[in-house]
């Protein structure tokens, strides 16, 4: 199987785009028969992974309060560290289905490809889905962080995986007062810019992020979703011990390593 875990849209076609409309979010359709149990809570950090013909790919991610489901790949050897996939709403019901997407960096070709998705859920750590590409889909709860989530101290530093220019920010947080949520100021000395908040779930290690890049090589907002983890996942800082930041946007090949 690919390392990089795509299905071209342009083979899906038509079949593709009409199932994405019907399907998209449907999760709170009626339970299929033999559909039981739930609403579980499901939102935190979570590991996918991705099986097809015996040979399998894995990744970290998160579901939100919402349902919403992030994940990437953060495989350093090959060119698909920080593809990223958006699984369809995974909202605690005993049954999901919808489209999911994955998008290439593009240091791996920058493409963007799809599969359908019916999946159930048995347990609050138990989740599955078959695509209609063939693949199987399984998600096994995660703990990414030794410790408890908190505001980093200090002056971190950021980057974007996968991307053809190599932009550095030196980035500082500040607490808003609200859990362990904060607000980001950075700049990597030549102009361009971010800022940005991570605002934390209630009390679970999920993070609603915002992000906004001024004057950089690519501007705009990314959103998504954010983790802390205890893992350099790119190498970014050598594999060093310490606490990392990760955000996944929700509707590009974006995820962004802040490290100390």
């Amino acid at each position: 199987m690919s390392r990089r875990f795509v299905f071209p849209l342009l083979l899906l076609g038509l079949t593709f785009l009409a199932a994405v409309t019907i399907n998209c979010n449907n999760s709170s359709s009626p339970k299929p028969m033999g559909c039981t149990g739930g609403p579980y809570n499901v939102a935190g950090d979570w590991t996918l992974t991705v099986s097809d013909n015996g040979s399998s790919i894995s990744g970290p991610g998160v579901i939100s309060s919402s349902g919403q489901a992030l994940f990437f790949q953060t495989a350093t050897a090959g060119s698909a560290s920080g593809d990223t996939w958006v699984l369809p709403a995974i909202t605690g019901s005993c049954s999901f289905s919808g489209a999911l997407l994955s998008y290439d960096t593009p240091l791996s070709g920058g493409s963007t490809g799809g599969d359908i998705l019916n999946g159930s859920i048995t347990s609050a750590t138990s989740i599955s889905a078959s695509g209609t590409s063939g693949n199987s889909y399984a998600l096994a709860p995660n703990s990414p962080l030794t410790g408890s989530v908190a505001v980093p101290s200090g002056t971190l530093f950021a980057q974007v995986e996968g991307q053809i220019f190599v932009d550095q920010w030196q980035v500082t947080f500040s607490p808003t007062g609200e859990n362990a949520s904060m607000i980001l100021n950075g700049s990597d000395g030549q102009g361009c810019t971010l800022t940005g908040s991570f605002t934390e779930e209630g009390t679970s290690p999920v993070f609603d992020v915002l992000i906004t890049y001024t004057g950089c090589p690519v501007t705009g907002t990314v959103s998504g979703l954010g983790f802390e983890s205890s893992s350099d996942y790119f190498n970014m800082n050598a594999g060093a011990t310490g606490t990392y930041l990760y955000a996944v946007s929700s509707n590009s090949a974006s995820v962004f390593e802040i490290f100390p």
